[in-house]
């Protein structure tokens, strides 16, 4: 049985940099459990808003400052910014929850909300778009050639690799179906490739899509936040 290294996570240091940036030696675990919380409540409450990314950053033990990169900034912000405040009080019971547990004072939570513009360079957009797709009953591979077409236009992509795993199209037995266009050197370390996994819930059951981007070689990290 093979072992999958996701593409991020084998760059780190190399040409990736961490989507947390921060480093506590007390009270690592709390820390590293908020950040799950925060993100699993940012992507389950704004499924429709196609969220790219999330990133933490904690300049010390007392302040949190989370940036969500999204092509929709107006459903997370809402009117008057209503959804926004709505959010930070949220992250902000259920964080005081973890935090009283291990007698830990409760963090200063900054949110920002930023746009991207260009969206279908991104892996996790496109994933999320075609999970979208499937679960209007739209034609798989349709989707996916659509999906490809779109990505292909952008100049610094030189390959997409898009997968589709399930009962695709209600058939009885599961399948698999590949697109791929331009190069893909998942084993070359300088290569930039971006990487999403998302999974679609139909009536036929779950249905995995899995998105890899290659957006040329890079040998410097680059900072994300």
């Amino acid at each position: 049985m093979g072992h999958k290294v996701p593409a991020y996570a084998i760059r780190l240091g190399i040409n990736e940099y961490w989507k947390s940036k921060w480093f506590f030696k007390k009270n690592y675990r709390v820390f590293l459990e908020a950040d799950f919380l925060i993100r699993k409540i940012i992507f389950e409450k704004f499924k429709n808003a196609f969220i790219v990314d999330v990133f933490i950053e904690r300049k010390d033990q007392e302040h949190c400052k989370v940036i969500i990169k999204t092509p929709r900034p107006g459903i997370i912000i809402g009117r008057d910014g209503q959804r926004l405040k709505r959010l930070q009080e949220e992250l902000r019971r259920r964080l005081s929850l973890l935090f009283d547990d291990f007698k830990i004072p409760n963090p200063s939570l900054e949110i920002s909300v930023e746009e991207i513009k260009k969206t279908t360079i991104f892996a996790s957009f496109n994933c999320k778009f075609i999970a979208s797709e499937i679960e209007k009953n739209k034609s798989v591979r349709s989707i996916m050639k659509k999906a490809i077409e779109r990505i292909r236009q952008n100049k610094e992509v030189e390959g997409v690799k898009i997968r589709v795993s399930g009962r695709i199209g209600g058939a009885n037995i599961h399948r698999t179906e590949t697109i791929t266009w331009g190069r893909m050197p998942l084993s070359k370390l300088k290569a930039k490739i971006d990487y999403s996994f998302c999974e679609a819930l139909t009536k036929y059951g779950i249905i995995g899509i899995k998105v890899w981007i290659y957006k040329g070689d890079i040998s410097e990290i680059k900072e994300e936040i």
